[in-house]
């Protein structure tokens, strides 16, 4: 035992000896004692040695004043870094559901192009050496993925930042036969329709022959998903199913399986169908089948196969459906003729009315809701100068759908698709 330590319980005996009537005997003598044994710093050592008394004082207010501002600042600096970092994050928007507006990326000309939520002030973002097209945010808005020709006339999925950099290519060498870019609800994968380039031009919409590719965009690799078949592939709102259309001779209709190709299954047993498209609450898919004339109808049926219902019957044919952000609406043009000119039209899935927005004809082409579900953005039809043509694809047509009131019109020449960028509210 140590002598300070032998002293602490010295006088520890002593205070408690203290509450009694008396002290025992000895204890103060050897409490004494122990003090006189413990070092003593020398006198030199002190303020006192060298200031008169109220310097000390003075000195010893100095020092804690200096202390007290020095952490006060170091806690400024800390909040102030905590305001900066947290001022220029970027918070991510939920991966279903309304959102904020953000920016529009299009495909002008062949090459890739940025715009503002008006589709005005475009900025060229990408531009190969061939064309490039279907550039399709990422939910979260951070990312844009797209397709890109090369030198052999093939074809690579790539995918880059929203501001147009570090491109990379995520599937080389492919045919791309469909339109459609479709990432999954939590940005991490793509799937596409695609056959494999063998330098015969391939072809250029969904064919039987065609395959579901998912491409894992974190790693930068991709799986071709076995013998599965289809076309227009579409992630459930969990990113736990596929939903696509078949158009084989065996198999044909809409189907669903899991992003590794198990559990394949029909899901309607409506003949021909496809274009699916989720419920943003994952409980439905609407869908498009064969009907009069063999004219597309929109359909519905549940996510597990059941109450399966046919939403419109008429002459016309419908082209892609698209759920509204809040799942209460579903756009779609309906085509007048052969021609490509159709009738904008939102179904209200609750009640089955259908409303037609007028002021401009728009294509076939899947109209594109707004993150807000305030406006759809749609290609506007035009007269094309080149009869073998079936439009001109130079406008782009922006609806609001709070007042159905005419679109804004957006000349854009060489226009061919575009998407909106999901923003946090």
């Amino acid at each position: 035992m140590t002598a300070r330590t032998d002293l602490d319980q010295t006088m520890r005996a002593y205070f408690e000896a203290g509450s009694s009537s008396h002290a025992p005997d000895g204890l103060l003598e050897g409490a004494l004692a122990g003090v006189g044994r413990m070092p003593q710093r020398p006198a030199w050592r002190t303020l006192d040695w060298w200031l008169p008394s109220a310097s000390v004082d003075r000195v010893a207010w100095h020092t804690r004043r200096v202390g007290i501002v020095a952490v006060v600042g170091l806690l400024a600096a800390v909040l102030l870094t905590l305001a900066v970092l947290a001022g220029t994050g970027h918070p991510l928007p939920p991966p279903i559901g309304p959102a904020r507006p953000g920016a529009i990326v299009m495909e002008v000309g062949g090459d890739i192009y940025l715009a503002d939520p008006n589709g005005g002030n475009r900025v060229k973002l990408y531009g190969g050496a061939h064309w490039d097209g279907h550039a399709t945010f990422s939910p979260d808005g951070t990312k844009i993925a797209f397709e890109s020709a090369l030198d052999d006339k093939s074809k690579s999925l790539m995918v880059m930042r929203a501001d147009g950099t570090a491109p990379t290519t995520l599937i080389p060498e492919l045919n791309i036969v469909d339109d459609f870019i479709v990432w999954s609800p939590d940005s991490r994968w793509i799937a596409i329709s695609a056959t494999r380039f063998d330098d015969s031009g391939g072809a250029m919409f969904p064919t039987p022959d065609a395959r579901i590719f998912v491409a894992d965009v974190e790693h930068g690799t991709s799986a071709l998903l076995g013998g599965v078949f289809g076309h227009n592939p579409q992630w459930s709102p969990d990113g736990t199913m596929l939903a696509f259309g078949r158009t084989s001779s065996d198999a044909d209709g809409v189907y669903v399986m899991r992003p590794d190709g198990s559990d394949l299954r029909p899901l309607s047993s409506v003949p021909g169908g496809g274009a699916p498209v989720w419920s943003p609450d994952g409980k439905w898919i609407a869908f498009l089948a064969p009907g009069v004339g063999d004219e597309a109808d929109l359909h519905l049926i549940n996510a597990d196969g059941t109450d399966e219902q046919q939403l419109t019957n008429g002459p016309e044919g419908e082209s892609f459906p698209i759920w509204s952000p809040d799942g209460t609406k579903i756009a779609f043009a309906r085509m007048l003729d052969s021609g490509n000119r159709g009738q904008l039209e939102i179904l209200d899935v609750a009640d089955r009315q259908i409303i037609m927005l007028k002021g401009a004809l728009v294509t076939h082409d899947q109209p594109v809701w707004s993150p807000d579900g305030a406006h759809i953005l749609t290609y506007i039809f035009t007269r094309p100068d080149n009869p073998d043509h079936v439009s001109g694809y130079d406008t782009l047509g922006i609806f609001d759908v709070t007042n159905a009131s005419p679109p804004v019109m957006v000349s854009v020449p060489g226009l061919r698709t575009a998407s909106w960028q999901r923003l946090a509210p």
